[in-house]
């Protein structure tokens, strides 16, 4: 190997040191918002933005990443920003705000935003019940077993993949009822009936 070779071999190894000592080969970004962010967020549209997390600061990438205050901060500025929202965008954009500032721990102002996340639009023979899973969840929040257990009952004889995945999440949340909210969402040992 000759001279030029070592010292290229040399400068190569030691970059590589330098990249793994500072975590930047494989780190994740950190969980971060700027107003720079922001604005990025606000030109994405809703899909890009809550639900395939088109960029690092978008809602769904920052929820993803565990960034719940952040992830909420972004789905409140989009609400503020993204002009031509639709009523039921907004309501889902809402409603993940709600869930974030839920696992971060805020539960009583999450319910706040849960209970203004309901569709008012809903009509009575709607396929898809979004109040009740709506109400079900702020029942959580708020530690109102007896209505949780109703929007649960309801929303558990409803028909519609959609219905069906909801009145799942809500029998988990009565399964964990005294655990928190970032405990209890989604974790299967909740949904599993209990055995005496």
């Amino acid at each position: 190997m000759g001279k030029v070779s070592q010292t290229l071999t040399a400068r190569i190894a030691t970059a590589l040191i330098i990249l793994f000592c500072n975590g930047a080969a494989f780190a994740s970004p950190p969980c971060a918002l700027t107003p720079a962010d922001k604005a990025a967020n606000a030109a994405l549209s809703y899909d890009d933005f809550d639900q395939k997390g088109a960029l690092p600061s978008s809602f769904r990438a920052l929820d993803t990443r565990g960034c719940d205050r952040e992830a909420a901060a972004a789905a409140e500025d989009y609400m503020l920003h993204h002009p031509g929202l639709s009523d039921g965008e907004r309501i889902n954009v809402l409603f993940h705000e709600g869930q974030s500032l839920a696992v971060s721990g805020a539960e009583r102002t999450a319910a706040m935003l849960i209970a203004a996340a309901k569709d008012l639009s809903q009509k009575p023979d709607d396929p898809f019940d979004w109040n009740t899973y709506v109400e079900g969840t702020w029942a959580f929040l708020v530690k109102e077993r007896g209505r949780l257990e109703a929007a649960t009952t309801k929303l558990s004889s409803s028909r519609g993949e959609g219905n069906a995945i909801n009145a799942q999440i809500l029998r988990g949340l009565l399964g964990c009822f005294d655990r928190t909210y970032k405990e209890a969402y989604g974790n299967e040992a909740c949904m599993r009936p209990k055995t005496k």
